[in-house]
């Protein structure tokens, strides 16, 4: 056995991918504001730091031409502006979050692990108010070594089983983040029988939703269409097909 750690409920957990952006522009306060009224478990959202060191809540590395990392906040946000929507700062998402919803906080660049968890501290968030993920290895280990006690993730996507395990034992993470390509029932068996949690995204598939609730190795998945799966989810237990 590898370890388990239940990064979320112990129901299967929803998490809205970047908010419930059925109605709003995601990884916006408008779209979190939406995850919590959809009655979702958790938000997964993205972090990054600007070119004078605030940390921001967006996904994609530019906005429009513009690297975040080469523009300061204000400028940033004036381009965030003219395309239609608003770049919160990390600091506003959790003064808004805090005490409504779990956080799966991802870090898409490596170099501030200890101001986003200096952050959540001073924000009020304790260690079972959210997770810490990130694609990078490097990052987690950094994470742990500011923060031993804080439960992280290691994402993945078009890794083969035995090398996603294999990351996995190496990288020190708490959890396994495949993405939905890689889902399959070898994967999922295979989990189980080594201990090893899974929060599987981005799934939007109502069929595969059903699947990975049913899943004993799952405890969470990502997806873009909360609603959908929660009332999966409710459809799944109500018919008691759940695994304990």
């Amino acid at each position: 056995m590898i370890r388990r750690v239940m990064p979320f409920p112990p129901r299967p957990a929803v998490i809205a991918h970047r908010g419930d952006c059925a109605a709003a522009h995601e990884n916006t306060i408008d779209a979190f504001r939406d995850a919590i009224a959809a009655g979702a478990d958790g938000i997964e959202f993205d972090v990054r730091r600007t070119a004078d060191a605030r940390l921001v809540v967006h996904h994609d590395d530019a906005i429009g031409q513009s690297l975040l990392a080469r523009v300061d906040y204000q400028t940033a946000q004036a381009l965030a502006e003219a395309l239609g929507y608003s770049l919160p700062l990390l600091s506003e998402v959790l003064a808004v979050t805090r005490g409504r919803i779990q956080l799966d906080v991802e870090l898409k660049e490596g170099g501030y692990e200890a101001e986003v968890l200096a952050l959540l501290d001073r924000a009020g968030f304790a260690l079972d108010d959210y997770v810490v993920t990130t694609f990078d290895p490097a990052t987690l280990l950094r994470v742990r070594a500011v923060a031993p006690t804080v439960r992280t993730g290691l994402l993945l996507e078009k890794t083969e089983w035995g090398k996603a395990f294999e990351a996995f034992r190496r990288s020190t993470a708490h959890f396994l983040a495949p993405h939905r390509t890689m889902i399959d029932e070898p994967g999922l068996a295979a989990a189980h029988e080594q201990g090893v949690a899974l929060v599987a995204w981005t799934v939007n598939d109502p069929a595969m939703m059903r699947r990975l609730f049913l899943a004993p190795a799952v405890t969470a998945v990502i997806t873009d269409r909360t609603a959908d799966a929660l009332r999966v989810r409710g459809e799944t237990l109500a018919r008691g097909d759940s695994t304990p």
